[in-house]
Parts: C-alpha cells; sequence; structure tokens
C-alpha cells in the first residue's frame, strides 16, 4: 500500500508535504518512491509505473538531474542543511 508522506527538518525549516511512496492501493501498478536530487537539493516523487529501475534513468521534475533512491529503514539526513535528523511521518494511503 502507499502512503502519503512527509518530510521535514528542525534545523533548517525544510518541509515537503504529501509526497506519495510505495504502491497504490487502488490500481497495484502504480508505485511511487521519493528520490533525493543532489543538484537542486530536494526531495522529489518519481513515478516508477512500467519503469525497470535497472535501466531506466530517473530526473527531477524541479531541474532535470538524475536522481537517487530513498530506501524505508535508511537514516536521512535535510537535502538542504544536511542536518542528520530529518524526520518522516507517514499517514494515510492512496
Amino acid at each position: 500500500m502507499g502512503e502519503y508522506t512527509t518530510f521535514s527538518c528542525d534545523s533548517c525549516g525544510y518541509r515537503l508535504e504529501r509526497l506519495r511512496w510505495g504502491v497504490g492501493l487502488n490500481d497495484c501498478r502504480e508505485r511511487l518512491l521519493p528520490a533525493l536530487c543532489h543538484e537542486c537539493r530536494t526531495i522529489v516523487e518519481v513515478d516508477l509505473t512500467g519503469r525497470d529501475v535497472l535501466i531506466d534513468e530517473f530526473r527531477c521534475d524541479v531541474c532535470g538531474a538524475l536522481v537517487s533512491f530513498f530506501e524505508k529503514g535508511q537514516s536521512y539526513c535535510c537535502p538542504k542543511c544536511q542536518a542528520p535528523d530529518l524526520k518522516i511521518k507517514q499517514e494515510g494511503y492512496w
């Protein structure tokens, strides 16, 4: 099931609300994951529906640079200030 996810940083105030993460509740073919753009320093939602993650390149919607994916369970740093305590809150399903 996919969850709506909010990323926030207490150190610098960075906030990204309601990014979709996971497999769609109503359509199991729909897959979305968060990814970090190292160029513009933001977290973006990447649509993996019908894509091959081993072959396809995934780019930032904001600046077009290549992105790297987050993995659940790993420790996250703020993309703006690099503080090691980026908060992730998951609530609600999509």
